[in-house]
């Protein structure tokens, strides 16, 4: 990262006002990403594993104004973070989500761990259906507010696990605070963009959220989750449908749409 790569990242995300590292402009940056940038798994639905160079990550998501999942886009976000004088740490988590607490997963999810003011907060702009849109304090079990939902993270046996409300507490993901080589990312990539059972190998899936609602397409629908409350789904049945779809609502380009053209 340099301060003409930062520029051109605060203009993809829209972000204008203060750089000093201060909680404010974390904040700011956390709700940003996440709209501007949405989670999608283009490349490896069309048999591309996603490069996790960060020279490459930063074309793909911010030049090219694509989106990405996880690695991508929590490796951008760190990239930044540092860059603006916060220590960052890479953190591997056991996804949770559409299961109960205590089910066993691998670790394939990659958040971030964000010191300020001698505290830890858990960044993580790479979850789609539940991305946070705000730091959450990591050593406070009560519920934490962000712009859109409420989450929790509670303790148990040295193991964090994320929670969002959702009319009820959901399981999100959970990690242990540990070191992570670029190697344990490179094997996790590769497995979810080409493992036949990977659900980033099978099934189109984006997400992005904004002040207003969140939005998530899988299995040939768009559910949309408003903030105010209520739930609106959109079948997406055909090729024009869905390229329309992913213009107006997750804001991607005709170079994302070539290549799922191209898979035919």
């Amino acid at each position: 990262m340099d301060q003409l790569k930062l520029e051109k990242y605060l203009e993809r995300i829209h972000y204008s006002g203060d750089l000093s590292a201060n909680m404010e402009t974390l904040k700011k940056i956390h709700q940003l990403h996440p709209k501007h940038i949405p989670f999608e798994n283009i490349d490896s639905y069309t048999g591309i594993v996603p490069s996790l160079d960060l020279e490459h990550v930063f074309q793909k998501l911010v030049v090219e104004s694509r989106g990405g999942y996880c690695y991508e886009q929590n490796l951008l976000l760190s990239e930044v973070l540092r860059y603006l004088g916060f220590k960052v740490q890479l953190q591997l988590g056991r996804v949770l989500w559409q299961k109960d607490e205590n089910s066993t997963a691998a670790k394939t999810h990659l958040l971030l761990t964000v010191e300020w003011d001698d505290k830890q907060y858990l960044a993580d702009c790479g979850f789609g259906t539940a991305t946070l849109t705000g730091p959450l304090l990591l050593n406070e079990e009560e519920p934490q507010d962000t712009p859109n939902e409420q989450f929790k993270i509670s303790q148990k046996n040295g193991a964090y696990t994320l929670w969002t409300w959702r009319e009820k507490w959901l399981p999100v993901y959970r990690f242990e605070l540990e070191n992570v080589e670029p190697l344990d990312l490179e094997i996790c990539n590769w497995y979810l963009a080409t493992h036949p059972d990977s659900n980033f190998r099978k099934n189109l899936v984006f997400s992005k959220v904004d002040e207003n609602a969140r939005y998530t397409f899988n299995n040939h629908t768009l559910n949309i989750r408003k903030k105010s409350g209520g739930k609106e789904s959109v079948s997406i049945e055909t090729e024009t449908q869905l390229f329309k779809m992913l213009k107006e609502v997750f804001g991607l380009k005709e170079n994302a749409i070539e290549l799922l053209k191209q898979k035919g």
